[in-house]
């Protein structure tokens, strides 16, 4: 039961997600994943949830850890849905005030708010009241995919706090593999649901990966594709996903069914606008095509891939080159061959500097530049057309310094224009930004740093996201983009994904598709993605292709040309793009639209009974272990 009031103001899929949180408690489970798409309100359906449950009596105490730049949105949301719930907060530097806020909740009962970082500080307080061990009804872990690695810090102190329940919230259950979505049920279930973290990998990581592979067997894709299935069976009971997409055809299916009563009081969710969502190929400045052919032609790089030592430090290099070659240390451009600080004998007033940049570049001249990075060329050209037509644009890089190579150009430029990035600890500050961002519509540009800007903010003030520079987890570009495309957003979004044709950057965009896959396979969605590289393809990571063209966008413009959603402001953006120094788009968002053919049978009968003999097997391994766990739990607690 809830109040009728904070019901009515729920959006039907956010009433099943109290619906799914409830029904773990009535059923016993102890544990379950909310997974919904970012922005569809995952932190009001717990609230809700936690609102009917300490309303009937049914919960006294809940932890709620969260990334510390969430903890006072969290507190805004229980004031607005839940005034009634005792909220207090176990963050901040005095430890008088922390220690009683954990008093008053375990002693009176209510939420208490906290950080990871805090309850790796201070785990043994929390699970302690009146010098005995204190056991939570519930523990809720927002931005979940914390704790994707068991033998992490974190992910050990949230596992040794006492509880009864376990509540993870992620919008991204997958971030690299499976072995993620293993992480967080052996959480969630305390290690009773999917066995140990060796037979997983062998029995279900292994062949789902495999399969997803464009040179897999026909055997072994079908292998894969009954594998999944089973997965999916085992953890549904405990796994609630719903993308906006599905929302949206959903509600639309049942604005138009004859069945809608007058009656029929449901909120609709507001629909999103459209989302085109484009991959922007770049070419790479002579500057840096030079460099990185010399780069890739040294004695060590061959050396590397004779040996079996991780080659990230080397194509850490690369990414960097294809962003800037001025991101490498002043040292390696000194030795490169890059114009040093010289450009201040040109009567350029020092103090005309940027304040805050980096000494490196702080010399060299707008003009070079710009003219050493084939992206930052396209980003600046970009800007100028987007602020002309009035858009407000986020724009992403994993790298400060990046963004202050970007942000010294704009403000010369005379863009008005805001940046956070982990600099940017105070949480005052960070919302006085964003607050800023959202009213002020001549604010044209928004930098932010990928880790820090990509999570909890919300800026639907912007139709325009730029991702800098792509990262190896399709997720955190992900998170970004959904910054601007959440409830809320009235406008059309345009991402711009900005990556150079034949470097490593385009090598690692496969391998995002390769992920993103095995990710929608694994996780629920029923279609059956298009396989589009082969192992080889994703292994090619240290050779240079053709810089004036990208095989990938031919490949994937003949999948979906046609497929594109438009309109002719759109068809008239996208022509303008094209005058601008790029070789093509591609559409990203389209990428998963293509599915497999009814390739996935196995041959024969004999196939048939090897794949349904291999399923069994690992549903009876995986079973066998989660009940020899949940005996000696058992054993544990009567103890």
């Amino acid at each position: 039961m809830m109040y009728r009031e904070t019901h009515d103001k729920l959006f039907e899929h956010q009433k099943e997600g109290v619906s799914f949180l409830y029904s773990l408690h009535r059923d016993g489970r102890e544990g379950g994943i909310l997974a919904d798409d970012m922005g569809l309100g995952k932190t009001i359906q717990v609230i809700a949830f936690l609102s009917g449950m300490f309303d009937g009596g049914l919960v006294r105490s809940v932890l709620l850890v969260m990334p510390v730049t969430l903890v006072n949105n969290w507190m805004r949301e229980f004031v607005k849905w839940a005034p009634g719930i005792r909220v207090k907060i176990f963050h901040g530097t005095s430890r008088k005030e922390r220690s009683q806020n954990l008093e008053r909740v375990q002693s009176r009962k209510g939420v208490l708010l906290t950080s990871y970082q805090m309850i790796l500080a201070n785990q043994e307080q929390v699970s302690t009241f009146n010098e005995e061990t204190f056991v939570w009804d519930y523990i809720i872990l927002d931005e979940a995919h914390k704790i994707k690695t068991p033998s992490a810090k974190t992910t050990r102190a949230v596992h040794a706090i006492p509880v009864k329940n376990r509540i993870l919230l992620t919008g991204t259950p997958v971030q690299n593999n499976l072995r993620e979505l293993w992480a967080l049920f052996d959480f969630a279930c305390q290690g009773t649901l999917l066995g140990t973290a060796k037979t997983f990998q062998m029995e279900y990581e292994n062949p789902i990966t495999k399969a997803r592979e464009k040179d897999a067997t026909p055997g072994e894709k079908a292998l894969g594709l009954k594998i999944s299935e089973n997965l999916m069976t085992i953890i549904q009971p405990y796994f609630l996903r719903r993308s906006k997409g599905e929302i949206q055809k959903l509600e639309a299916e049942q604005a138009s069914s004859p069945g809608r009563g007058e009656g029929s009081i449901a909120l609709e969710m507001p629909s999103l606008p459209r989302k085109n969502d484009f991959i922007v190929w770049v070419y790479l400045a002579p500057t840096q095509e030079e460099i990185y052919r010399n780069f890739l032609s040294l004695d060590h790089i061959k050396r590397l891939l004779m040996t079996t030592r991780s080659p990230l430090a080397e194509l850490t290099v690369l990414k960097k080159l294809c962003d800037h070659p001025r991101l490498l240390p002043a040292q390696a451009c000194i030795q490169l061959g890059l114009e040093a600080s010289d450009y201040s004998k040109h009567g350029e007033d020092e103090d005309g500097a940027t304040p805050g940049i980096t000494p490196a570049i702080k010399h060299i001249s707008e003009k070079v530049l710009v003219e050493e990075s084939g992206k930052l060329r396209f980003l600046i050209a970009l800007l100028e057309k987007l602020k002309e037509d009035g858009h407000q644009t986020l724009v992403f890089s994993q790298s400060r310094k990046m963004l202050d190579i970007i942000e010294r150009i704009l403000t010369r430029q005379h863009f008005k224009l805001l940046r956070i990035d982990g600099t940017v600890t105070c949480l005052a500050e960070r919302e006085r930004k964003v607050g800023e961002f959202q009213k002020d519509k001549d604010c044209s540009v928004f930098l932010l740093t990928t880790q820090v800007g990509g999570v909890g903010l919300t800026l639907t003030a912007a139709t325009r996201v730029v991702i800098f520079d792509p990262s190896w987890n399709p997720a955190t570009d992900a998170q970004a983009v959904d910054r601007a495309y959440r409830i809320g957003q009235q406008e059309n979004v345009v991402i711009y994904r900005l990556i150079t044709c034949g470097t490593v950057e385009e090598k690692i965009y496969r391998r995002q598709v390769f992920k993103d896959s095995l990710i929608r396979q694994s996780t629920g969605d029923k279609k059956n993605p298009y396989r589009y590289f082969t192992k080889q393809e994703l292994r090619e990571l240290f050779t240079l292709g053709d810089t004036s063209s990208s095989a990938t966008q031919l490949q994937l413009q003949a999948l979906h040309a046609t497929q594109r959603e438009s309109d002719p402001t759109l068809e008239e953006h996208v022509a303008l793009l094209h005058t601008l120094e790029m070789f093509g788009l591609s559409d990203h968002d389209l990428m998963y639209s293509c599915e497999t053919g009814p390739e996935e049978q196995a041959e024969d009968e004999e196939a048939h009974r090897y794949i349904a003999n291999r399923v069994q097997k690992a549903q009876e391994l995986v079973q066998l272990e989660s009940q020899l766990t949940d005996v000696q739990r058992q054993k544990s607690h009567s103890l």
